[in-house]
């Protein structure tokens, strides 16, 4: 049986495009917590570099505030990389959950969380319980990275499953399901997104050539132009974009839509200027001239 799609466009960003009052402050306009990292993750530069991307990628698309929490033995190497980000340390080597960080997500609009955590057994557990206590608290989260792996300690689906966005590309797919989508064939691809967005009961956006944006009924397809984008840190901007998108008050389809849409795009645009040469922080930069014309501000 045949499953239909749309093409994601210009119009999934008019969807998440939230208007902003002339009178609002930071907060009101969103706002944003991020949690990466270990000690073990590539040292701590590299990490540094693509979290504080994954933040930047939030305030850039519109939201107001935004935090980034990483483990204690990587905290000042982070915290040099940009004076835009505020962040704190929460755990030792590697990610924690404490009421600290229960507190953080219950008071954020969006959540993110998963590059660079590792998959030592209590950063999967901390990982599933802020996961499940974000989600319980109706607060959209975003599983990227190491992450990914601890959707399927997940008992069972729930109601409140659907405010979790979970973002793989196809090896983190085969590592949670078990299942490897194909890589080429669209319609094959939709149905196996399809099936496991159902069956988890949340948002998935299955990145590649072919990203497939499902939240089992609804089904929204982007076909990548280039392989720009096929560099390390992208990705991460990409969870950034989509948190931004959902602390600024959009569902999580919405947000996954456009963030997946504008993503794509600022890598094609860049591509026509830079050829196969983009890094993470080039996206980052590119984002505000790209949704500028989205903006809406009201008395």
């Amino acid at each position: 049986m045949e499953i239909g799609y749309g093409l994601l466009g210009r119009e999934d960003l008019e969807a998440a495009s939230e208007p902003k009052s002339v009178f609002s402050d930071k907060r009101e306009r969103g706002s944003a917590l991020i949690i990466a990292g270990s000690i073990g993750y590539h040292g701590a530069p590299a990490l540094a570099m693509l979290a504080t991307c994954n933040v930047l990628a939030s305030l850039r698309v519109g939201a107001g505030y935004a935090k980034l929490y990483v483990p204690k033995a990587i905290l000042n190497p982070v915290r040099a990389v940009s004076p835009n980000t505020i962040v704190e340390a929460l755990g030792k080597d590697e990610i924690a959950c404490n009421r600290e960080i229960l507190g953080a997500v219950e008071r954020s609009d969006a959540i993110a969380i998963g590059m660079g955590i590792g998959k030592a057994r209590r950063a999967m557990a901390a990982a599933g319980r802020i996961v499940r206590h974000a989600a319980s608290h109706g607060k959209p989260i975003v599983v990227d990275a190491d992450a990914i792996q601890c959707l399927g300690r997940l008992a069972r689906r729930h109601e409140t499953s659907r405010y979790i966005i979970a973002t793989p590309h196809d090896g983190e797919f085969f590592r949670l399901t078990g299942i490897r989508p194909h890589e080429k064939n669209l319609d094959a691809r939709v149905k196996t997104a399809v099936v496991w967005a159902s069956k988890l009961g949340i948002t998935l956006v299955l990145k590649g050539h072919y990203s497939v944006v499902t939240d089992g009924k609804r089904i929204k397809v982007n076909i990548a132009r280039t392989s720009a984008l096929a560099t390390m840190g992208t990705g991460d901007v990409l969870s950034g974009i989509i948190c931004g998108y959902a602390a600024t008050g959009a569902d999580a389809f919405t947000a996954a839509c456009a963030g997946v849409y504008l993503h794509s795009n600022i890598g094609d645009r860049l591509a026509a200027k830079m050829g196969n040469h983009i890094i993470a922080t080039d996206v980052v930069d590119a984002i505000p001239l790209a949704i500028k014309e989205f903006d809406k501000n009201i008395q």
